[in-house]
């Protein structure tokens, strides 16, 4: 009897540890929490209706910086440290212009006073409607534009700097904004921890995002595939030992190059 019990106790103390260890893995870090997720940021559009295929840049991305500040120095090290971070995240080639007329991503350091006629006149938004829906509801903003292969060809980002520094954002839209442009376009409010939703206190990049990035510039998603096609690459990906060594090191991995490490 007194051997039973000791075994039954001893297996009752493995159980226990076993389910502790369990709940100790945070949400994010499940398979099917990354695949939901990805879908949702990657497939769906924030302000107009997504066609549902993939979206991701082929060509190297080129950019150039637009300011209507007295802070252009800050500015281009902040975006410079940013697309460092995506690049060595996704291993897509990310470098400056050497003129305007190069460059295929511009970001607009912008006043609140200008934004109506930046949306009109930069992003080509004629409706007078939604340029003051996004003018109301938004701190900073971005436009995709898309080939025929539904590869990304072209983005624009505006960022009003007073309205974004009077809302304490102006580092995160510059980590949102440029992240978003590299084929995340979407916020839900269901993804988390994330820079990807609107009501989390995330303005930097966290191990969920990381895990999305990776996911989006892995080899195997094509741009134009259709969701179907994206979940059944999703879901072998997942599997991998390579991947799942990512999801469980991706707090660690997504520090690296961070704007974050500017605070510390």
């Amino acid at each position: 009897m007194l051997k039973f019990y000791t075994t039954l106790s001893s297996l009752s103390l493995l159980l226990i540890s076993h389910c502790v260890q369990s709940e100790q893995i945070p949400h994010w870090q499940n398979k099917s929490y990354i695949h939901t997720s990805f879908t949702q940021i990657a497939l769906q559009g924030e302000h107009s209706k997504s066609d549902g295929r993939l979206h991701k840049w082929q060509r190297p991305i080129v950019f150039s910086l637009q300011d209507q500040t007295g802070d252009h120095l800050l500015h281009q090290k902040m975006v410079t440290q940013q697309f460092k971070h995506l690049s060595a995240i996704t291993g897509h080639p990310i470098s400056p212009a050497k003129n305007p007329q190069s460059a295929n991503v511009t970001i607009m350091f912008s006043t609140e006073q200008n934004l109506d006629s930046d949306l009109l006149k930069s992003m080509g938004i004629t409706n007078p409607t939604f340029r003051q829906s996004l003018n109301h509801h938004s701190v900073c903003m971005a436009q995709i534009s898309y080939d025929h292969s539904a590869n990304i060809s072209r983005a624009i980002v505006i960022i009003p700097v007073d309205r974004a520094r009077a809302h304490g954002k102006l580092m995160a839209c510059v980590v949102e904004e440029l992240t978003q442009i590299m084929g995340l376009p979407n916020d839900s409010t269901d993804v988390y921890p994330s820079i990807f939703n609107d009501h989390s206190f995330n303005n930097f990049l966290t191990g969920l995002d990381y895990l999305l990035l990776q996911l989006l510039y892995s080899d195997v998603l094509k741009s134009g595939m259709t969701g179907e096609e994206v979940e059944q690459q999703i879901h072998i990906i997942t599997q991998t030992e390579a991947f799942k060594a990512r999801i469980k090191n991706a707090e660690g991995l997504v520090r690296q190059h961070s704007l974050e490490n500017w605070l510390d």
